[in-house]
């Protein structure tokens, strides 16, 4: 290994979980006098089995300049590998890799982070074409903390699977499954105190959290055509059709704000446990959004389909039965 002075400039750091995707970044640690010395020069590659062996115990780090190209060949990397993943490592690891690199690029949004998303989504949609059941329990896999990243990739998830159980064509689940990663990102510039507040929220904190769809939208306003496809899932996902949602209250909401304000509701009451209140059963979630329903707020005809997918009830929105839940 070659010794490198300790450059005054803020090195960056990058997630070990990545590193086998690192392979044409140079990568450096900081040995015990303090000094960053390089670990693995570019076009050094990684594999599963390498790195089992010989695991890296310590931080790593890149240059300033090479932290947006980092993110991106990690993200390119778990993309192109995301089928043969699942096969070799299981959907547990495969979600834990995927938590880091959706993480790490919620991390600074307006930094170009979200430019390659588009791609992880593809290799998604593709995989869910492939082993539907595997991929649908990406939303299934419990965490010990809850974050905004983990919660995200739960909403595409059960996102991805509402398309399929609809028929949607691969390129509309692609958008709409976007959409749904996508959907929190303005979360990113609320507080963290309020994010993780444990308690329920003072009038004025919960106004500086209702900031977060219209700031969603800003920030997937400044990227190219591809992403602005979820804008509006960005900004939607909390209004309802009676009128009483926010950030501004109207009734003319596009389908995809629709599917994803039912979806996103559902996730978290059954995932995020909060020391003032329990997570749902699912039963029980479905129960509480069939009321919203009956008062006017979500769509009934998105609610039963989505009700629908959750269960392996029905192949397609076709069905002949009635779900138990759903019958009159």
């Amino acid at each position: 290994m070659s010794r490198l002075p300790l450059i005054e400039q803020e090195w960056v750091k990058v997630r070990t979980s990545n590193l086998k995707y690192y392979d044409n970044i140079e990568l450096f640690f900081k040995n015990p006098y303090g000094k960053i010395v390089l670990y693995k020069p570019a076009g050094m590659k990684f594999t599963d089995e390498s790195l089992k062996e010989k695991p890296c115990l310590g931080d790593l780090y890149v240059k300033p300049d090479d932290k947006i190209r980092a993110l991106q060949e990690a993200q390119r990397g778990f993309s192109n590998n995301f089928s043969n993943s699942i096969i070799n490592q299981g959907t547990r690891k495969v979600k834990e890799e995927l938590i880091s690199i959706i993480d790490e690029t919620l991390a600074e949004p307006r930094a170009g982070n979200l430019a390659i998303v588009p791609e992880a989504m593809e290799a998604i949609v593709a995989g869910y074409s492939r082993q539907p059941s595997v991929i649908k329990n990406l939303a299934l896999i419990s965490c010990t903390d809850y974050t905004t990243a983990i919660h995200s990739i739960n909403v595409m998830a059960l996102t991805v699977g509402y398309c399929f159980y609809t028929g949607r064509s691969r390129q509309e689940t692609i958008t709409i499954g976007l959409s749904a990663l996508l959907h929190d990102v303005g979360k990113t510039e609320i507080p963290r105190e309020i994010l993780t507040a444990p308690r329920n929220l003072s009038n004025s904190e919960f106004q500086i959290m209702k900031e977060h769809p219209e700031i969603g939208a800003g920030i997937l306003a400044t990227y190219s055509s591809e992403l602005l496809s979820a804008l509006p899932g960005a900004l939607e996902h909390h209004e309802k059709l009676d009128g009483s949602g926010y950030p501004k209250g109207t009734t003319d909401i596009s389908e995809i704000g629709q599917i994803l304000s039912i979806i996103d509701c559902y996730e978290a009451i059954t995932n995020d446990e909060r020391p003032y209140r329990n997570s749902m059963l699912p039963i029980n979630a479905l129960k509480l959004l069939k009321e919203e329903v009956d008062t006017g707020r979500f769509s009934r005809r998105i609610f039963e389909d989505f009700a629908y997918s959750l269960t392996d009830f029905s192949s397609g929105p076709h069905r002949k039965n009635i779900h138990p839940f759903l019958a009159p």
